[in-house]
């Protein structure tokens, strides 16, 4: 049966303020569920023949470039601009007015944050149809719309909080209907404009003059902060990868394309460049390569999906101390002046940790001030880090334009039939010198990997439990692997010319330097982590030289 091309509007103009964190800086469609964003899986119900209308406000020029990038090839996609989108005079009514001209024929209307899974072409398109759910699982019915149903016919869509307490014969509406009569549709806002700004597509849908009823079993409203938290759980665990949620980037995998958005242009744009830096013809005849860029935006780039499996799922220790082999002896270093080290090292590791720190106890209201963590007294870490000899700790930095700058397991695809290995999520800059890098933060984001990788948050290996106001207790379930592992990069250490004491010392702060990176309650497990192995490190009954003796 040839497809009849249709036509759907998708407002995407409003604030999403029911989400409250997830929409801080992001358009709610934009916001994550499993492997891709949510604006993914209401696109993919259609084809490139239907004709797509996407109506934009709120971080509109955000999600254009995410479409963009994810559909490159869709040409069937088109937004209109709403310039009212909070505040007196907007409304979904409002947004749906300035595409007045565009629909008139019959159209889809679908919420950007209502996700199902039925095929809508098995929908009748010769009628007006509207889709609900059952009332089952809703906790909070007030806040919905209902359809007022009799037969199989909808007779009228109820305002919110009015519906049938027994659940017989309103159901919640999804946000999901098919105005074939758009003529009666629209006729309420040629007749009440304001009537349609305020009730939006439900005072036209009150006009046909009948609309069959359709049920889905399989709705998610991931406009609803604890029903998207809940999905994003249940969405995660089927996921192949794992990848660590973080407020203000993320990463979709669209057909056997990677998408990596981020919020900050500039986060984007150099990592772009360090893209075409960081390998250079040696590295190279290690295998070791970075995937080639097709696409990017101010906010979005794209690349194909590299062949292999994430290196942390190969319990292979020969091909760990391989890929430690690779690359740490293939990257040339670089010679700079002792003022330049200094700047690096004050710029990346003090500056920007005391930066994060304050960003962290601010995100997620808490605080630096001394505690006991697993019995151990510790200081404020802002106190501590101020106080080193940070011209004495840059002269043990060891640069380089090669130092990838996230090189942990996870960050690594391994193929096996052409033995090479694919270094992903790359850093952009290192701070004052920006595209030159210390290959000991190679060495300690490749060791903090191995004391807590993506698996083991993903699967909440991790604890916090506070015991009293001012006593904590952290605990993680390592792997035996992890534990090998670390033991065999102790020794690569203290085989090669770098210092292990050096580079234990930065895995510390790296702990502490991505608490502000992460969400609750990892967020939390890392700043304490960080802290109560920064005053192990201070602390005069426990030396650094002893603390990593124990691991040999």
């Amino acid at each position: 049966m040839p497809h009849i091309a249709r036509t759907v509007v998708i407002p995407s103009a409003g604030i999403g303020q029911r989400l409250d964190r997830f929409t801080r800086d992001y358009n709610k469609a934009m916001c994550t569920l499993g492997s891709k964003p949510i604006i993914s899986y209401i696109l993919e119900k259609f084809t490139q023949e239907d004709e797509i209308i996407i109506l934009t406000g709120y971080k509109g020029d955000l999600l254009k470039q995410v479409i963009r990038c994810c559909y490159p090839e869709w040409n069937n996609i088109s937004f209109i601009d709403v310039d009212i989108f909070e505040g007196p005079g907007s409304g979904l009514g409002y947004s749906l007015s300035k595409a007045y001209d565009r629909l008139q024929k019959p159209f889809i209307f679908w919420s950007n944050d209502t996700v199902i899974e039925e095929d809508i072409s098995a929908f009748d398109y010769s009628e007006n149809w509207l889709l609900g759910a059952s009332m089952a699982g809703i906790f909070n019915p007030e806040s919905y719309r209902h359809a007022d149903v009799h037969e199989g016919l909808v007779s009228k869509v109820l305002p919110k909080g009015e519906y049938d307490r027994s659940g017989c014969s309103t159901f919640p509406y999804v946000g999901v209907s098919f105005i074939k009569d758009y003529r009666d549709f629209w006729k309420v806002y040629q007749e009440d404009p304001e009537l349609f700004i305020v009730a939006g597509e439900s005072a036209g849908l009150n006009r046909l003059r009948r609309i069959h009823f359709y049920e889905t079993k399989t709705w998610i409203d991931t406009g609803n902060k604890i029903t998207l938290e809940k999905y994003k759980q249940i969405y995660n665990s089927k996921m192949e990868e794992t990848i660590l949620e973080k407020p203000n980037e993320a990463i979709w995998f669209i057909d056997n394309h990677v998408v990596k958005f981020h919020l900050d242009e500039t986060f984007i744009s150099d990592r772009i460049f360090r893209a075409s830096q960081i390998l250079n013809k040696k590295m190279s005849e290690s295998r070791l390569s970075l995937p080639t860029i097709l696409t990017h935006t101010k906010n979005v780039f794209v690349y194909h999906r590299a062949k292999g499996v994430v290196a942390s799922s190969v319990g292979n220790n020969s091909l760990f101390m391989d890929i430690l082999q690779r690359f740490f002896t293939s990257a040339e270093t670089e010679n700079i002046s002792s003022e330049q080290a200094y700047n690096i090292y004050l710029d990346f590791y003090k500056n920007k940790t005391l930066k994060r720190i304050k960003e962290y106890c601010l995100m997620f209201e808490d605080n630096d001030l001394p505690i006991n963590i697993n019995g151990l007294e510790c200081l404020s870490c802002v106190e501590i880090i101020s106080s080193l000899d940070w011209k004495k700790l840059s002269e043990k930095g060891v640069f380089s334009k090669n130092s990838h700058g996230d090189f942990h397991l996870d960050n690594l695809l391994y193929d096996k039939a052409s033995d090479t290995i694919t270094m992903l999520d790359w850093r952009q800059n290192f701070g004052a010198e920006n595209y030159i890098g210390d290959i000991y933060y190679d060495f300690a984001k490749i060791w903090h990997g191995l004391i807590i990788n993506h698996k083991m948050v993903k699967d909440n290996l991790f604890s916090v439990t506070q015991l009293t106001k001012n006593e904590v207790e952290i605990d993680i379930n390592r792997t035996f692997i992890d534990t090998e592992r670390e033991k065999l990069l102790i020794v690569f250490l203290k085989n090669s010319r770098f210092s292990l004491d050096h580079a234990w010392f930065l895995t510390v702060l790296i702990f502490l330097n991505i608490a502000a990176c992460h969400i609750y309650p990892y967020s939390k497990f890392l700043f304490l982590l960080g802290k109560y192995l920064l005053n192990q490190l201070r602390d005069s009954r426990i030396n650094e030289r002893d603390l990593l003796e124990k691991n040999d």
